[in-house]
């Protein structure tokens, strides 16, 4: 009987041993799970420590990346790693355009592991343009606010976060900026998230894609008064697909020269004939009454989540906020009258050829 006891005691002791293990490595999984960038709303507080003159000035097309260190507060410590930073894009890293041209950073995989900057690669960075410049600001605003209207639209869309960043120069030639930023959700992350896959061309024909989605965002890059993208050229497109043999879906980004980021140096295609950004022009492809409409349909039932976005935003001055709301009743009134929608996206509307 005693044999048997012991037996048994030693049974539960190996239990009650291997049972609290596996507690504690739940526990650890929780403790030490990874973070997702793009997983929250909330403001990042950030500092970024570089040579700011070497930086912004090194636009050329043999830019090469430059050493730097981001550093940001999590409870009573701070967390910080090397970091890698280059400027970017074309028309904003025009140095008459931008005093401060947008950026891309690069992360070291294994200091930034476990960090909010886990798993993360390269990201670009949207900024300020201008230095200690509220319009711009509130640009950069604009511009984020429109990314997360697209999200509301569609799961097909880049995310997005918002970061302040202080900039301190390293060389101590430089006073610290403290400007608002955010951060672009990597292209083949976005199409790993949706499922699907990135497709890497230089050049598409409508007939290949989705006409559907490209009708979709076609309408929602009408909302935002926006004429600076191309299908065909894959102009401030991406493009997804579930297969490599599947009709691919456009994924727009660089709303910047949109009406409701109202930019000083966005001009209009003079190929487009119209006056300024300001003019709606539907630069999708036809489509028949039928379809037009289920794709209202979805602008509709989604209309109080677009108002409540820039309604409830803290970001945007009352005037910036009056005027983006006055900019979509304009669109609402239009998909609503149907004079108004044969007169824009029927007759004016591209054709396949």
């Amino acid at each position: 009987m005693r044999f048997i006891q012991k037996i048994q005691f030693l049974l539960l002791f190996f239990l009650f041993v291997t049972l609290g293990v596996n507690a504690q490595t739940v526990e650890n999984e929780k403790v030490f799970e990874a973070p997702y960038l793009f997983s929250s709303d909330t403001l990042i507080e950030l500092s970024i420590t570089t040579n700011i003159k070497e930086l912004i000035r090194d636009t050329g097309k043999k830019n090469k990346y430059h050493q730097a260190r981001l550093s940001y507060q999590l409870g009573d410590s701070v967390v910080s790693m090397l970091v890698q930073l280059k400027t970017r894009g074309r028309f904003r890293k025009n140095k008459n355009v931008c005093g401060f041209p947008p950026l891309r950073i690069k992360f070291n995989k294994a200091s930034s592991s476990y960090t909010l900057f886990h798993g993360q690669d390269k990201l670009k960075i949207v900024g300020h343009c201008k230095n200690n410049n509220s319009r711009y600001q509130q640009m950069v605003f604009q511009e984020y606010l429109i990314y997360k209207a697209y999200q509301i639209l569609t799961p097909e869309s880049f995310r997005v976060r918002l970061a302040r960043i202080t900039y301190k120069d390293s060389a101590k030639e430089v006073k610290n900026l403290e400007e608002y930023v955010f951060f672009i959700e990597d292209f083949e992350k976005m199409a790993r998230r949706n499922g699907q896959i990135p497709i890497f061309k230089e050049r598409i024909h409508y007939k290949q894609t989705d006409p559907i989605k490209v009708s979709l965002m076609a309408v929602f890059q009408f909302m935002i008064g926006n004429t600076d993208w191309g299908i065909a050229t894959l102009h401030n497109i991406k493009m997804i697909a579930k297969t490599p043999t599947s009709r691919p879906v456009p994924v727009p980004y660089d709303f910047d020269w949109a009406s409701l980021v109202n930019a000083p140096y966005a001009v209009p295609n003079a190929k487009l004939n119209i006056a300024n950004i300001h003019e709606r022009l539907y630069r999708g492809y036809m489509n028949n009454i039928d379809d037009l409409d289920l794709i209202f349909q979805d602008f509709r039932l989604k209309k109080d989540s677009y108002y409540s976005l820039y309604e409830n935003t803290t970001y945007l001055t009352d005037r910036e906020r009056k005027r983006v709301l006055s900019y979509l009743d304009d669109f609402y009134y239009i998909i609503n009258d149907p004079k108004l929608v044969k007169r824009y996206f029927i007759d004016n509307a591209r054709v396949v050829k």
